[in-house]
């Protein structure tokens, strides 16, 4: 009988003891790790820091608070790089063309920034753009039409700009060059807008001799008598600047 009381004794006893816990619940709260599936991942994602970042879209590029949508056009790839030039956006044209392209923009330095489209031609794996700006200055931008709406498809920059003769004859020679490539612009810088005005209709010459006296120049169209001669006044002043061709006409 002596085995009962030991037993009682023995209950009693842890009885006793819980009681001296208080029966606190712990105050460590229970560790709970949740997991979020493809469908449920957010697009923007909290940093360390507590800041949330968010992903550019592809095509887009985010700079200065705001996104920049990449062109996928040649037209409109061309004209992002010329804003660009023309802003000193350094990062801009580092997103839209190569180390070679860019490098080759700022050697150029920083022209007339008015530009005026004048066509896209595409051709096999590339395209070539061409503007002209308020001066006459002509620039031939190259993409790669793949690249089209990503990074770096801009791979040339050839700008050929306006230049302004101190000679009278080699002076009228490049208002003749302007005609013949249509570049209206370089014209009217050459010249003024009466001596574009007298030349309206006529027919540019493709070849012809030149003979200079005083403040004239004489554009003798070859073969003989294959057209008229062109008489152009120039303004000696002015040669090695701009608006040197004062007046032009036939005859």
């Amino acid at each position: 009988m002596t085995g009962l009381p030991l037993r009682l004794a023995a209950v009693l006893a842890a009885l006793a003891l819980a009681g001296c816990s208080g029966g606190t619940p712990s105050s460590q709260a229970p560790s709970v790790t949740t997991t979020v599936g493809p469908s449920d991942s957010p697009s923007a994602t909290e940093s360390p820091s507590g800041a949330t970042t968010t992903t550019p879209t592809p095509g887009s590029s985010k700079t200065g608070g705001s996104t920049f949508t990449i062109p996928t056009t040649a037209k409109g790839y061309a004209q992002a790089l010329l804003s660009a030039w023309g802003n000193k956006n350094s990062s801009r044209l580092d997103l839209l063309a190569n180390q070679a392209t860019v490098q080759q923009i700022k050697d150029n330095g920083y022209p007339n920034a008015d530009w005026t489209y004048i066509d896209c031609t595409a051709s096999g794996e590339t395209s070539e753009c061409v503007f002209r700006n308020a001066h006459g200055d002509e620039v031939l931008v190259s993409l790669v039409n793949t690249q089209l709406g990503h990074p770096t498809a801009a791979t040339q920059a050839l700008l050929s700009r306006t230049t302004y003769p101190s000679d009278a004859g080699a002076y009228v020679g490049a208002f003749l060059s302007a005609w013949q490539n249509g570049n209206q612009q370089r014209m009217a810088r050459l010249g003024s807008s009466s001596v574009t005005s007298a030349l309206k209709g006529k027919t540019v010459p493709s070849g012809y001799t030149t003979s200079v006296s005083g403040s004239t120049v004489r554009i003798e169209q070859l073969p003989a008598g294959a057209g008229p001669t062109f008489v152009f006044t120039v303004v000696s002043g002015n040669l090695g600047k701009a608006h040197a061709i004062s007046a032009a006409g036939v005859s």
